[in-house]
């Protein structure tokens, strides 16, 4: 590598929250990240992984429709990137070679655009003229980007960063300033601080380097959640961060970095020197690009390190279900949801989520308005009271859980009304009657008559509340329907 004093770069992770097969608003979603990137002087814009078509495109990922829309899609972006001076921007999409389905970053600038996948192996690939590209073909495989002014880039997909011959650590050694991962990392517990803390931060701080993470945020009506907290780190020390569980639809945080302090780094490192010794050299792909700026302020400051923002697993219970709920429900088009309330702790536990959402939302709001943002289309609801809550009595129900019932709804505010269905069980227990002239009771020795009993209750509770959620804002002369939460006795004792 040849020595260049000015190595100033401004890199951009983008988290952005696409929908499944919504190429349109995908397109518009990346469009806005690379602008608002290059309007913050970055030249590196790094986004999640298969943003065009959607994360949770699930088994239409192997659809030639999906390939062929995301060509449409990546033929508009690059050509809206002649108007992004010096930038690169590195997106994912499915690309089809020799009859194999490849889940493929994609790099483009002005116009201009290079593939890549396997490890050590970079070919041709020749792109059908029906895209409208002027490129006729580009490289494809496993190489590494090196830029007019000396700036190398490598590549790693979501999973590549947790295995255990990770490619980061091979080209760390070899020298790459920059890892880029466009990712689709679910949240788990506790997952995304072990992923912050041991791979990213870990990671650079034994090779050195600059890692830029893209995570995608939100669901796709799926039960997996994901929770952005996208990152930029060098050596061993994290210098951005996108908030975990926020509920915008875009966001970007970006950095400015000193590429020599990878070289002053990793020379104090005395074993990289055996270790890459024994590595072969790293096929690189020319790109006629300038990144770094040798005009640049050497006044203004670099980005500084900041303190990892990391939840506790209470805040992480606090705020990823809640933030999957409001995901759910705005890409459901429902006006709310409807929640049989029981007084006991499961559906108790799961209004409060509710209301914690409700919380979130309004925080959300009210801070990007006071920051002279506009509103994000991600507050927008088609519904003016969100949770509709209700008690299903019987004869059998204690005035406790009735209390503690009617109690919770009046401090979360909850639509709250009850009914009785008992005239529902006795209707049911007359047909079985005169099928086979047996009444069913609670003071049987028999266990099955109980089991009975109560599981017609329970039945009887699960039709009615989908017919309130689907009739509830008809009777009161609304627009829209609700989506029901269920609720479980796992954990009541």
């Amino acid at each position: 590598m040849s020595l260049t004093f000015h190595r100033r770069i401004r890199l951009a992770v983008a988290t952005l929250n696409n929908w499944a097969l919504d190429f349109q608003g995908n397109y518009e979603r990346i469009k806005k990240t690379c602008e608002e990137a290059y309007k913050a002087g970055a030249t590196l814009r790094v986004g999640p992984e298969l943003e065009i078509p959607g994360y949770g495109c699930a088994d239409h990922y192997f659809e030639l429709d999906t390939e062929l829309h995301s060509w449409e899609i990546l033929h508009r972006l690059v050509l809206d990137s002649k108007k992004w001076k010096n930038l690169l921007v590195v997106t994912g999409m499915p690309v089809r070679r020799d009859g194999l389905l490849f889940n493929c970053c994609v790099a483009f600038a002005e116009g201009w655009f290079v593939r890549w996948n396997r490890r050590g192996v970079t070919e041709r690939f020749e792109i059908l003229p029906s895209f409208g590209f002027d490129e006729p073909e580009v490289p494809f495989g496993d190489g590494v980007l090196r830029t007019a002014d000396n700036v190398t880039i490598g590549f790693e997909i979501c999973e590549e960063l947790w295995t255990a011959n990770s490619s980061h650590v091979h080209m760390g050694l070899r020298g790459v300033d920059i890892i880029v991962n466009s990712s689709g990392s679910h949240h788990i517990l506790g997952k995304s601080c072990y992923r912050l803390n041991q791979l990213i931060l870990g990671s650079t701080g034994k090779v050195g380097g600059v890692y830029m993470f893209a995570n995608h945020r939100g669901c796709d009506g799926d039960r997996v959640y994901y929770d952005g907290m996208s990152s930029i780190s060098q050596n061993g020390k994290l210098y951005a961060q996108v908030n975990q569980f926020d509920i915008e639809d875009t966001c970007i945080a970006t950095s400015l970095i000193d590429l020599n302090r990878n070289l002053t780094y990793r020379s104090r490192l005395a074993s990289m020197r055996n270790e890459a010794a024994a590595l072969p050299y790293l096929q690189t792909v020319k790109v006629p690009l300038t990144l770094t700026d040798s005009k640049a302020n050497p006044a203004e400051p670099l980005t500084e390190p900041i303190v990892t923002r990391q939840k506790t697993p209470i805040e992480e219970l606090c705020e990823g279900p809640p933030a999957w709920l409001w995901h759910y429900l705005r890409r459901s088009k429902a006006s709310g949801f409807f929640l049989p309330l029981s007084g006991g702790s499961d559906s108790s536990a799961v209004a409060v989520m509710v209301r914690l959402m409700c919380e979130k939302v309004c925080a959300a709001a009210k801070l990007r308005r006071e920051s002279g943002g506009d509103d994000d289309p991600a507050y927008f609801l088609n519904g003016k009271r969100v949770l509709h809550t209700c008690y299903m009595a019987s004869e059998h129900s204690s005035q406790e859980t009735r209390k503690s019932a009617d109690g919770l709804a009046k401090a979360i505010n909850s639509s709250h009304t009850s009914l009785l269905i008992d005239t529902a069980v006795s209707a049911m227990l007359g047909i079985f009657k005169l099928a086979y002239n047996f009444m069913p009771s609670f003071s049987s020795n028999d266990n099955r008559e109980a089991m009975a009993l109560q599981n017609i209750q329970a039945r009887i509770r699960m039709v009615l509340a989908y017919l309130c959620a689907q009739l509830a804002q008809a009777a009161r002369g609304e627009a829209g329907w609700l989506l029901v939460l269920g609720t479980a006795n796992v954990d009541e004792r």
